[in-house]
């Protein structure tokens, strides 16, 4: 009923009832594989990739075309209409907008295809990589403190995340080491220290982001949460989703105001949290105590255009390609190849530069702006490249791979450092929002790292597992 209503019965100012049935017809698709992991025994108790992978099509294509606040143009919906004129950028023909709906359903279809159609193969072809067996509760506490150490380290030495490959252990750190101590939390096996530390350690960490001026990845932190508190409970983490949306909506009119008052000027002394906390009072004082906020306009304008940024950069790709912008023919995957070679081995690996490219290919950035990396989603870049067949080529791909990563990764979640590695790797491909070759190329290296670290902080343990195993062989021999 619901679905019916949004796309048959509601009036539309900005879009046509047809583009409004399909972009109801995406929420819906993108809500199917969470659906299914629901029915189905066997898919709950996989890491939950495409569940989430399926709601950011939902939330990004499908969502924000519905409201007005996207602002597609004045009067879209007047079939005489040939053109919806963005704030970012000139004229797009309306048609683009329904070949774009059209060509994500269509992705989201291949999508499935390949996921669930090779869930077969990959069943019997493969097994969960467990590699620590049942390290001891106390064991694993001490483990995922000196990791949270470890990452400590990357946020008081900023020079460390900037550095070749080393950067990339960044934030697999911090989720690895706080989920493994959340799931024993949730477990109730750590002391009430422990858990004070914990709490401590979870509302620094959302600081810190916070105050990084990307509210996203504060955003990002809490969904990790939640999924592994929904793993662990089968219930809705009715709290993370409160505050993720509360960060989301009610802190991000304030963003840009301080980003201005942080900026960092070449050769300045670097900024102390304290500081960075009272300029984001000053932005947020200034902001909620203005008349014009919120309050009185609804929900932000540059929420509903950040939320719905990639879907209408995927209209402007189909406006574009290939009459005004010639096919990529697969020159952004070019990195694809080599991404998976540490820098630290080659150090001279070409810099991937995609986004920037993509900026000046498709007039997003000043001729002149060679610095800034524009964000290219997955969709828009399978059809920059070869059109409606990348998009049906790419995705059912996509599904491939995806389906590959979860048989190889899911674990019991009783194995919680497993479990939570396997999460932390395979979590930021749900946000399909930069380009494919960056996004997988950066799967390997850390996920080789971490196993390593995981390796030498259980050494001793797995040395005297191995020798009473051995032992009680030879006595039962004798």
């Amino acid at each position: 009923m619901l679905a019916l209503y949004a796309a048959f019965i509601q009036d539309y100012e900005t879009i046509t009832r047809v583009q409004a049935g399909y972009a109801t017809l995406i929420v819906m698709l993108g809500a199917l594989p969470s659906l299914v992991s629901m029915i189905s025994r066997r898919e709950a108790g996989l890491l939950p990739l495409m569940q989430l992978h399926g709601l950011f099509y939902s939330i990004i294509f499908g969502l924000p075309v519905f409201s007005s606040k996207i602002q597609w143009s004045q009067g879209s919906t007047n079939e005489v209409a040939d053109a919806l004129i963005r704030p970012h950028q000139g004229l797009v023909n309306s048609s683009a907008i329904t070949v774009a709906l059209v060509m994500t359903i269509l992705g989201l279809i291949c999508l499935y295809i390949g996921y669930y159609a090779s869930r077969g193969f990959y069943s019997r072809a493969l097994r969960p990589i467990q590699f620590l067996n049942k390290v001891p509760i106390e064991r694993r506490i001490w483990i995922a403190w000196i990791l949270y150490g470890i990452n400590m380290v990357f946020q008081l030495v900023p020079a460390l995340v900037s550095m070749p490959s080393v950067g990339q252990l960044f934030t697999p750190l911090g989720y690895l080491s706080t989920g493994i101590l959340f799931l024993l939390a949730l477990d109730k096996v750590v002391s009430k220290k422990h858990f004070v530390l914990l709490t401590a350690a979870i509302v620094f960490s959302l600081t810190i982001k916070i105050l990084s001026g990307s509210l996203a990845q504060a955003v990002f932190f809490l969904v990790f949460l939640g999924i592994l508190y929904w793993a662990k409970k089968r219930v809705l983490p009715w709290g993370f989703i409160l505050i993720s949306c509360f960060i989301a909506i009610m802190l991000n009119p304030i963003k840009l105001n301080y980003r201005e008052y942080t900026r960092v000027v070449v050769d300045s002394p670097p900024q102390s949290y304290l500081y960075k906390a009272r300029m984001f009072h000053k932005a947020a004082y200034e902001y909620f105590t203005d008349d014009d906020t919120i309050y009185s306009k609804g929900i932000d304008n540059g929420v509903v255009y950040r939320v719905g940024h990639s879907f209408i950069v995927f209209t402007d790709v189909i406006a574009m390609t290939p009459e005004q912008v010639p096919f990529w023919l697969g020159a952004s995957y070019q990195t694809l190849w080599t991404s998976f070679i540490p820098r630290l081995l080659w150090p001279g690996k070409p810099q991937a530069t995609i986004g920037n490219e993509f900026g000046h290919r498709y007039k997003q950035l000043e001729p002149k702006d060679k610095s800034t990396s524009y964000n290219l989603a997955w969709l828009p870049e399978f059809y920059a490249n070869f059109g409606a067949s990348g998009v049906v080529l790419g995705m059912f791909s996509v599904g491939i791979l995806f389906r590959f990563l979860v048989q190889k990764l899911s674990v019991p979640i009783s194995f919680s450092i497993e479990y939570v590695l396997g999460a932390a790797i395979t979590f930021g491909l749900f946000y399909a929002e930069s380009n494919f070759a960056l996004m997988v190329g950066a799967l390997l290296t850390p996920y080789l790292a971490l196993l390593a670290l995981l390796r030498v902080l259980t050494l001793r343990y797995n040395i005297r597992t191995f020798i009473n195993i051995q032992s009680m062989r030879w006595h039962l021999k004798k």
